[in-house]
């Protein structure tokens, strides 16, 4: 059950040679298995893979974890050295998801869906498994995504909006989705922005799947659009669940990371590209 995630895509690096951008991409290797957790956007993906010495035409499994650009950019590229794969996402990653900078209201708001068409994707090699439900993806591999959610829990970013009829709604993110990969351990947590709300998250795995420790929870957290209250209740949680490794990412927020960092010390890093977490 020996597992290897890579961090492929953040918004920094953990040393020179690799490409940061904002977005989120992973690589996990796992019994002879490869699979990528999103994308990033693209830019960054063909040079870290190179300097970090891995194949993405070994790669069987894509698994996307929501519809933004940031996660979806690079699915182009990695078709064209994959072929034929399968995608694994929730039918709402095609979904018009837009950003609204200004609360001004006759700004408009921008595009930052998936810039490719399900067309597109499925003319490159895509074969996607849709599931709006939380479903095993491969052995130890568990999609987590469909769940109930308490809006009070939610990672609401405001600025996120969908088309509503001759108007704009917020955007709930349906299409969140996280990853629960079983180690010889405890079970890793990989977020993708967890959109979803991280104490949100936790409560599902606990409740609904039994788990009561973590080996590590990687990725983006989105701590930045949670208050105080919760972020403070979200390192609670991280503490009940004995989590050995708290690695964030990508839109965890700079504020959330250095409160993170000074609670759970050693414990801590930030999963930037070229961070390897390896677990037997």
């Amino acid at each position: 059950m020996a597992c290897t995630i890579t961090v492929l895509c953040d918004n920094g690096i953990s040393r020179p040679g690799l490409v940061g951008e904002h977005g989120f991409s992973a690589l996990i290797e796992r019994d002879g298995k490869t699979f990528l957790f999103d994308t990033g956007p693209g830019m960054s993906l063909p040079l870290n893979f190179e300097t970090l010495g891995k194949d993405p035409g070994k790669i069987e499994k894509i698994i996307i974890s929501h519809g933004h650009y940031d996660h979806t950019g690079g699915l182009k590229w990695i078709l064209s050295r994959t072929g034929e794969v399968e995608v694994v996402a929730h039918p709402g990653i095609f979904a018009r998801h837009m950003v609204k900078d200004s609360q001004e209201p006759s700004a408009p708001a921008r595009f930052i869906g998936c810039p490719w068409s399900r067309e597109e994707l499925e003319a490159w090699g895509a074969g996607f498994a849709f599931t709006d439900k939380t479903k095993k993806i491969d052995d130890d591999i568990t999609f987590l995504t469909g769940y109930a959610l308490d809006p009070k829990k939610v990672a609401l970013d405001s600025r996120l909006v969908v088309p509503y009829g001759a108007g704009l709604t917020i955007d709930s993110m349906e299409d969140d989705a996280s990853l629960l990969i079983e180690t010889a351990g405890h079970p890793v947590l990989l977020l993708g922005c967890a959109h979803a709300g991280v104490l949100n998250i936790l409560g599902y795995i606990r409740n609904e799947l039994g788990v009561k420790r973590l080996k590590a929870v990687l990725g983006g957290t989105h701590l930045m659009f949670y208050g105080q209250e919760s972020l403070a209740e979200v390192m609670d949680q991280f503490d009940d669940f004995n989590v050995e490794i708290v690695g964030v990412s990508h839109c965890t927020g700079m504020k959330a990371t250095l409160e993170l960092a000074g609670r759970f010390g050693s414990r801590f890093f930030v999963a930037s590209v070229g961070s390897v977490l390896d677990f037997t």
